[in-house]
C-alpha cells in the first residue's frame, strides 16, 4: 500500500524536482458534486478521445507521492490523452472524513470521476481507462469493466490479509470494541471505523476482478510484495495482459531513494500502454 515514511519536507522537495523536468498541460482544479476535489489535465492541443482516471493510494492524495501522478498526467497530455486525478473523499482537499472510508465509497468516487471525465470536451466515453496506485489499484480492480484499460502500480491482492498485517491485531480489536481506532503512521494519524473493515470482508478483490476482458497492465518494483500477485491476477484477466517488475525498486517506485529514473520508467511504460489500448 502507499504508506509514506518520510517527512513532508522531503516529499515536497522531491515533488518539485520531479515536476521541474516535465511540461505540464493545461490543468483545472474542479469540484465534483459529492465533494471530491480533482485536477483535470487536458492536452494543449485539446483532447483526442482517450482519457484516464487516476486513483491514489491509502492515505495519499491526487498528485501522489513525489508528484508521480502529476508527472503521469503531463506525459499523457503530451500524447493527446486527457486525465482526471482525484482526492478520494476524506483525503487531500476533498470534503469528508477519512474515518468514514469504505470500499463502496471509494468505488463510488471513482465512478463519479469516470462520469465527469467522460463528459469533458474532446473525451470519448468509450475510451476512458484508469490508473490505480496501491489501494487505488484495488479500487480500480473492483469495478474493472467500467474502464476500457486498467493499469495498476503496486497492486494489492488480498485486502483483508494486507490491511491486517499493516495495521495489526490491536488496531482491529480496538475498532471492533469501540467502533473506531487510530494509528500514527509517522506523517499523519489515521482513524478508521469498523465499517471500513466490514467493507473489506464484503469485497473479494480476486472475485470482482476475475474475467475482466479489457487490457490489463500491472507494474511494481521487484522488492514490492505486489509482484507476488502478478501471476494470479494476470491469470484472472481474459484480455491482453502484461506485467513489469522494475529492478532496484520497491513499493515507492524510487521516490524516497531519490531515483527519478524509476518513476520515469513506470510513467513511460504506462503512457505507451494506454496510448495503445484506449
Amino acid at each position: 500500500m502507499s504508506i509514506l515514511s518520510t517527512s513532508t519536507k522531503t516529499v515536497a522537495t522531491l515533488t518539485f524536482a520531479l515536476l521541474a523536468s516535465v511540461s505540464l498541460a493545461a490543468e483545472t482544479v474542479v469540484d465534483l458534486p459529492s465533494g471530491v476535489k480533482a485536477t483535470l489535465s487536458t492536452p494543449d492541443s485539446g483532447a483526442t478521445g482517450q482519457a484516464v482516471v487516476m486513483l491514489h493510494g491509502f492515505g495519499s492524495s491526487r498528485d501522489e507521492v513525489g508528484g508521480l501522478f502529476a508527472q503521469q498526467a503531463a506525459a499523457l497530455a503530451a500524447e493527446g490523452i486527457a486525465s482526471l486525478r482525484i482526492d478520494f473523499r476524506g483525503y487531500g482537499e476533498s470534503t469528508g472524513d477519512m474515518a468514514d472510508t469504505t470500499l463502496e465509497g471509494l468505488v463510488a468516487d471513482a465512478a463519479e470521476a469516470r462520469t465527469y471525465l467522460s463528459g469533458a470536451e474532446g473525451v470519448d466515453a468509450a475510451r476512458v481507462g484508469v490508473i490505480g496506485y496501491s489501494f487505488g489499484a484495488a479500487v480500480a480492480m473492483l469495478e474493472p469493466d467500467d474502464f476500457k484499460s486498467v493499469v495498476v502500480w503496486g497492486q494489492m491482492g488480498d485486502l483483508q490479509k494486507e490491511f491486517h498485517e499493516f495495521l495489526g491485531q490491536d488496531f482491529y480489536d480496538k475498532a471492533k470494541a469501540e467502533g473506531s481506532a487510530s494509528v500514527d503512521l509517522g506523517w499523519r494519524v489515521v482513524t478508521l471505523k469498523q465499517s471500513f473493515f466490514d467493507s473489506l470482508t464484503q469485497n473479494d478483490l480476486a472475485a470482482r476482478f476475475s474475467g475482466y476482458a479489457g487490457p490489463f497492465l500491472t507494474v511494481a518494483g521487484e522488492a514490492d510484495p505486489a509482484t507476488g500477485y502478478f501471476e494470479q491476477y494476470l491469470g484472472l484477466a481474459k484480455g491482453k495482459t502484461e506485467s513489469l517488475s522494475i529492478p532496484g525498486a520497491d513499493h515507492m517506485l524510487g521516490v524516497f531513494s531519490e531515483q527519478p529514473e524509476i518513476g520515469k520508467q513506470v510513467i513511460d511504460k504506462t503512457t505507451a500502454w494506454l496510448k495503445d489500448t484506449l
